[in-house]
């Protein structure tokens, strides 16, 4: 799996945001390009649940990527809210580079705030 199939999909996509997942298969780790079917793609993505069980059919899934197409390079409160649920590590693609976002839980008793202690 390239890194460049993800950014590739990602610049076709915009200024809609893209997604998919990587999975890992017996012939190792590739990129499953994904329909964004949001209402409003250019703000937010929404996977098919089709989508999740065709990834989950080919492998492990090793990752969930989408973009911010001219946004900030760091998940959303709604992306960081939703990874959580998802428990996978989050990939975003922004400014032509893929970030990597390991799922970590909210803290007990505190309010997540992206990088503050």
């Amino acid at each position: 799996m390239k890194e460049q199939d993800i950014l590739a999909h990602a610049r076709r996509c915009a200024p809609a945001e893209s997604c998919g997942f990587v999975v890992r298969t017996q012939a190792g780790e590739r990129y499953l390009p994904c329909v964004n079917i949001s209402a409003a793609p250019e703000d937010y993505f929404r996977m098919a649940p089709e989508d999740w069980l065709r990834a989950e059919t080919q492998g492990d899934i090793v990752a969930l990527v989408h973009s911010h197409p001219g946004g900030q390079p760091y998940l959303s409160d709604v992306d960081r809210r939703l990874q959580v649920q998802s428990d996978l590590p989050w990939w975003l693609v922004c400014a032509g580079q893929v970030h990597k976002f390991r799922c970590v839980p909210h803290l007990t008793g505190r309010q997540f705030k992206h990088g503050v202690f």
